[in-house]
């Protein structure tokens, strides 16, 4: 099993929509969509929702189907791209590694997983794909944690941006840079060099959770 964690530089950068491209891109691949929940951590879109809630026990993963397909989920969104099987999981910070390594291991079956979760890429061996927009220059505190884990940043350049992008300090200086084009699909040639440098890297990687 293969594993590319897809986190965002700011909130809004577009990550679920990377994450359905891969998804597309890759046939029988399976999803998780995390969410940290902290009690008195504001929801970061400004919903009330209660998905930010802590659960009631360490951790919660939800895996039926009807409910991870409601509308207006991401998981709804990474099952239509294709996921083979998708699972949501909520978990306090601490409690996030347990919970990721089980609900990794329901997925043993799958050729690959794709983790939705800037929170969860600093917990993951695999590869790192960072989100980013152009004309973002903010970086949120969960990015912060995980700069020095990213393989490659991949500038979601489906709209006209006015700026350039100023990649943050923390980054590995070999991290490569590409844009992709996440309302257009796979197959098209501007999406080429971000699938081709997926691919490649995720041949060599390897999967689990980060000791």
């Amino acid at each position: 099993m293969k594993l590319i964690g897809v986190g965002g530089l700011s909130s809004g950068c577009g990550k679920t929509a990377v994450a359905c491209l891969l998804l597309k891109a890759l046939p029988g691949w399976a999803a998780i969509k995390v969410t940290p929940c902290e009690a008195e951590r504001a929801c970061p879109h400004g919903r009330d929702c209660t998905a930010c809630e802590p659960p009631e026990g360490e951790y919660e993963i939800v895996t039926d189907r009807t409910s991870l397909a409601a509308e207006g989920k991401d998981t709804a969104r990474l099952l239509e791209a294709g996921a083979a099987r998708v699972a949501w999981v909520r978990a306090i910070p601490e409690n996030l590694p347990t919970a990721l390594a089980v609900a990794l291991d329901e997925f043993a079956d799958a050729p690959g997983v794709i983790v939705e979760s800037t929170s969860a890429m600093c917990f993951l061996d695999g590869l790192h794909v960072l989100v980013a927009r152009a004309d973002e220059s903010e970086v949120k505190e969960s990015a912060r944690g995980c700069l020095d884990r990213v393989d490659l940043v991949a500038v979601n350049s489906s709209s006209p941006t006015a700026g350039t992008l100023r990649l943050p300090q923390g980054l590995p200086r070999e991290v490569l840079v590409v844009p992709v084009y996440p309302v257009l699909p796979p197959e098209h040639p501007l999406n080429e060099r971000f699938l081709s440098a997926v691919r490649a890297a995720v041949s060599r990687s390897g999967v689990g959770i980060a000791s």
